[in-house]
Formats: structure tokens, C-alpha cells, sequence
């Protein structure tokens, strides 16, 4: 295949799990070029060992944007996997090095019907990026999953797996439409493939269709064989235990109440545009969570 769009390619978030799925999709169709990554510490430089690609490595902080000048020495295309709080940075530093296209890996966040500090400040970001500049493609992912490095359904899994009581807070009626990691890491790949479509526009990427929450913990509870009581926590109560536990525990809580609030919206999105640029077609929420929990019990033999 024909490797133009990808030639001079910087990735940030390189060690990331999406990036892992990304980086073997080009060694799968054996990529050739320099592949410029950014990893904060010099010691996990290995890491990029365990991939039959080229790398030049650079270690450093990408707050650091004379750090950043460097690692963007005769770069065309950045994809920006790390955090989002970074992107406007990247931006203005890429575009004084002639940087010619950027791909912003976001969130869908920035569409909630809530809001909070966090959410207003990306969809600041996001706002001020695309005033100013006409080559960003930003691709807003819904929740990801697929790997025990998840913080979402690895949690989940491992949860529902050890305690035969799950607290729902809402009732679980509210859906939901999370994207598989290698689907989204494939898109990526298609997405600079087809450059002439998906240049200067904005995507979501999400999972196949949506679904009900409380049908995505009965779909785990039944690939993991498991037989859990589910315990619905009206929201209002579910918001004001959060804070509690939050002042009792100074905010040193996997779950904020902000995350709560959005719990209790729907979440489904039109990737429409996605599929007929290039033809995005993402694998539904049971299939992708068997993959998961297979690898999952694999590691528990």
C-alpha cells in the first residue's frame, strides 16, 4: 500500500493502550518509515523494542515546549494520543514548525448535557483550536474498553467476577456506546489512509450501536458465568453518598460525582460521517467484551 500519509509521523501517548493496537496495525502492513515517538522516562524506551518498526525516541515532557520544538523537527503528521489538556500546545508549537497536519485524539465528553471544570476546559480547547487553525481532524471517542489497562470494564469485570452484589447508581436504564480499543486504533489507521476525505474535519467514534447499561452488566455477568444481585441507588442519593465519601476520603475516589451526573444522560452517537469517509464500522458491545473477558480469565489460569 501506498505510505505517503503516514511518512514523517510523530505520536505522542506512544506507550498508550490505543497506540499498542495502532503501532501493530503498522507492522502489519509492514511500515517502513521512522516512526517519532515521545515517552516521558528514558526507562521505558524498551517498551518500543517488542515492535518490528523503526523509532526515534525522544524522552522528555511535552509541557515543556522547547522540548517540544525539538521532537517536532521535520514531523508532517502529528497523532495526538495523550492528554487532551496537551493539545493546544502541540498545535502551536507543531504549526511554527510547519507542521501540515494534526490528529487530535479527544473525548465525547465535550457533548454532555452536564457540565463541570474538566468538561468546560476541553470544550474550550477545542473551541480555541478550531477557530484558529484549518488542519485539525479531531476524533472524539466515546469510553474505550477492550484491555486489562482500561480503567473502565477491566474494573468492572474484576468487580462483578469477586462480589456477587452490584451498586447501580440510577437505574440503569440510561445507554451507552463504548468503543472497542482496536476498533478505534484501526481508525486511526483509516483515517490517515484516507487523507483526502477525513482532512480538517471532526469525527466521533463510538461502538457499533448503543446500549443499556444495565444490559451491559448482564452481558458480563453472563460471559463470566456469574450470578450478581444488582442494587439500584436512586441518583439524588447516589450523588450525595459520592460527596460524602469524597470529603471523608479527600477526593482519593475512583469515581467523582460529576461522573455520577453524566451516568444518568444518554449516550449515542451518530458516526455516520465516520463510515462513509472511511468506511468505519465498528464491532457491537458483545462481541468486543467477550474478547475482553477471555484474555481476562486467560490470565487468571
Amino acid at each position: 500500500m501506498n505510505f505517503n500519509n503516514f511518512k514523517n509521523i510523530l505520536l505522542t501517548g506512544a506507550t498508550g493502550n490505543t497506540s499498542y493496537f495502532f503501532l501493530k496495525k503498522l507492522e502489519k502492513e509492514n511500515f517502513n518509515e521512522i516512526i517519532t515517538v515521545i515517552t516521558r522516562y528514558k526507562s521505558k524506551n524498551s517498551y518500543f523494542d517488542q515492535f518490528k518498526l523503526k523509532f526515534r525516541i525522544f524522552n522528555g515532557n511535552i509541557d515543556d515546549k522547547n522540548f517540544l520544538s525539538e521532537c517536532l523537527d521535520n514531523i508532517d503528521l502529528v497523532l495526538h494520543t495523550a492528554n487532551i489538556e496537551n493539545s493546544k500546545n502541540i498545535v502551536e508549537v507543531g504549526n511554527e514548525k510547519k507542521v501540515k497536519w494534526f490528529i487530535l485524539v479527544h473525548s465525547t465528553m465535550v457533548y454532555s448535557k452536564h457540565s463541570s471544570p474538566r468538561i468546560e476546559n476541553r470544550r474550550n480547547i477545542e473551541k480555541d483550536i478550531l477557530e484558529k487553525n484549518s488542519n485539525i481532524t479531531i476524533l472524539s471517542s466515546s469510553m474505550i474498553y477492550g484491555t486489562s489497562r482500561d480503567i473502565n470494564m477491566s474494573r468492572l469485570i474484576r468487580f462483578m467476577d469477586k462480589f456477587k452484589i452490584f451498586p447501580i447508581f440510577g437505574d440503569g436504564q440510561n445507554y451507552m456506546q463504548p468503543i472497542y480499543i482496536e476498533d478505534l486504533a484501526i481508525a486511526f489507521f483509516k483515517i490517515i489512509e484516507n487523507k483526502n476525505l477525513t482532512f480538517n474535519k471532526r469525527y466521533i467514534l463510538a461502538g457499533k450501536e448503543p446500549i443499556k447499561y444495565i444490559d451491559m452488566l448482564k452481558i458480563i455477568e453472563k460471559k463470566l458465568k456469574k450470578k450478581i444481585i444488582y442494587l439500584k441507588i436512586p441518583l439524588k442519593l447516589s450523588i450525595f453518598l459520592i460527596k460524602i465519601c469524597e470529603i471523608i476520603f479527600f477526593k482519593k475516589l475512583h469515581i467523582n460525582t460529576s461522573q455520577v451526573e453524566r451516568l444518568s444522560e444518554d449516550k449515542i452517537y451518530d458516526y455516520s460521517n465516520a463510515k462513509n469517509d472511511f468506511l468505519f464500522a465498528p464491532r457491537n458491545f458483545e462481541e468486543g467484551i467477550e474478547i475482553q473477558i477471555n484474555k481476562y480469565k486467560n490470565t487468571k489460569k
